[in-house]
């Protein structure tokens, strides 16, 4: 194949993360490349340049498609002034694996993350997210003379994720504050509230040695006296008869510390936003619980806390009507796949009887996310709880939003619970 003269160019505001930072998704930017240009080169001169890919048909293809499209080059897009040679070891992550690598790394945590086992941990973590009700219910009657207005996202949609994997890893949760302010740091790193907007980084690497310094004790711990925790697990784990080394196992940590954290804060915080934005919805989900499952997967659709992840294609190959080079890198809008008219009917409705609800919040193919059973049970809880508890929840101020392309997050959300 050889290149065309011309390609279809991307809207550049569809990857500006003060856009993101300023309004949230552009989704009104993605619904017009869908319909006119779903597949679409984006160079803006400052980042990696790369193939917009906004549709689901096709973000659907190139995820099920691990020969010609893979992981291990990177599935994030670098700033241009951070692509620099870099000599130090890597940490090994299961995200930019390709198979058979990424297939035997995942199978030593299947396990403990299939869905019998993850449903063992639901009434322990309705019990987590009472004890989080409770703490946030006597800040109110300590506040009852004064200002009652409390951060939702540093209050309660923090904590539950970053306990619970904390907890599964086995080291304190003590440590949450700690661990969030690093989590913020990897994720916000070109936001100037936890990162640098000029040094994102330095920041990036910064938070990494921080956290491999602390894994680095329970792994030396563990070799000693193994638990049933996550850290232990790893220890014991083989790969071909060879048992993991240091590295290997600090890149599971970092991972399942990020991950287990980052996509239920975020979804928890956008779903409750969502909730407030929708008043009829919420009340229909407050009144009848019973449909909570479905409305946490179209909840899930709504929010999509995770933008996109980037794949490189290993030959020219046609994608969308457009030719693909070697080499070249494709990103994967899943919020737009997840607002797509072709697949979701009335997409920019909230619609808790959505049947069937085939989003793609957690990824597709073999990269999908390991712990979406967790997610989904943490998610049902946290918003049980809340909705039961203080059913007259409502915004006390303006939203905060990450400046980030990767990752649509609340910073702050300030509200005012009314019981």
């Amino acid at each position: 194949m050889t290149a065309p003269l011309a390609r279809p160019l991307a809207d550049p505001a569809c990857f500006d993360p003060d856009r993101f930072a300023s309004h949230g998704y552009p989704h009104d930017i993605w619904t017009k490349m869908r319909a006119d240009r779903p597949v679409a080169w984006h160079d803006d001169g400052v980042r990696e340049p790369f193939w917009a890919i906004t549709r689901y048909a096709e973000i659907t293809a190139i995820g099920k498609d691990s020969d010609n499209f893979i992981s291990s080059p990177g599935v994030t897009i670098l700033r241009k002034d951070q692509m620099v040679a870099d000599n130090t070891p890597r940490v090994p992550l299961m995200l930019t694996m390709d198979p058979p690598e990424h297939h035997k790394n995942r199978m030593i945590l299947r396990e403990r993350f299939k869905p019998s086992v993850m449903r063992a941990l639901e009434e322990h973590i309705i019990a987590r997210c009472g004890e989080i009700a409770d703490d946030v219910a006597a800040a109110r009657v300590a506040a009852a003379q004064g200002d009652d207005v409390i951060d939702f996202v540093d209050a309660i949609a923090m904590r539950l994720p970053l306990d619970v994997i904390l907890e599964l890893l086995g080291v304190p949760t003590d440590d949450r504050d700690q661990m969030y302010l690093w989590s913020n740091a990897v994720i916000g790193s070109e936001d100037p509230e936890y990162g640098s907007v000029d040094l994102p980084r330095e920041a990036i690497v910064a938070a990494q040695q921080a956290m491999f310094g602390y894994f680095a004790r329970f792994i030396a711990e563990r070799r000693k006296a193994p638990r049933e925790d996550l850290v232990s697990l790893l220890v014991e784990a083989r790969i071909d008869g060879t048992p993991l080394n240091d590295m290997e196992i600090l890149g599971f940590c970092f991972l399942l510390a990020i991950a287990g954290n980052e996509t239920t804060r975020n979804a928890t915080s956008g779903a409750m936003l969502a909730l407030i934005e929708h008043p009829e919805a919420r009340r229909t989900l407050t009144q009848d619980p019973s449909i909570m499952t479905p409305a946490v997967e179209e909840l899930l659709r709504w929010v999509t806390p995770i933008v996109y992840m980037a794949r490189t294609a290993t030959r020219d190959i046609e994608i969308g009507g457009q030719t693909v080079l070697a080499g070249e890198k494709v990103v994967l809008f899943y919020p737009s796949a997840n607002r797509d008219e072709t697949v979701f009917e009335n997409p920019f409705s909230l619609d808790f009887a959505r049947r069937p609800n085939r989003h793609l919040t957690f990824g597709f193919g073999r990269h999908s996310c390991l712990g979406n059973d967790l997610a989904r049970i943490e998610l049902r809880a946290v918003l049980n709880e809340i909705l039961t508890r203080f059913p007259g929840i409502e915004l006390a101020g303006p939203v905060s939003r990450l400046r980030s392309n990767f990752v649509g997050g609340i910073k702050h959300m300030p509200i005012r619970l009314e019981p």
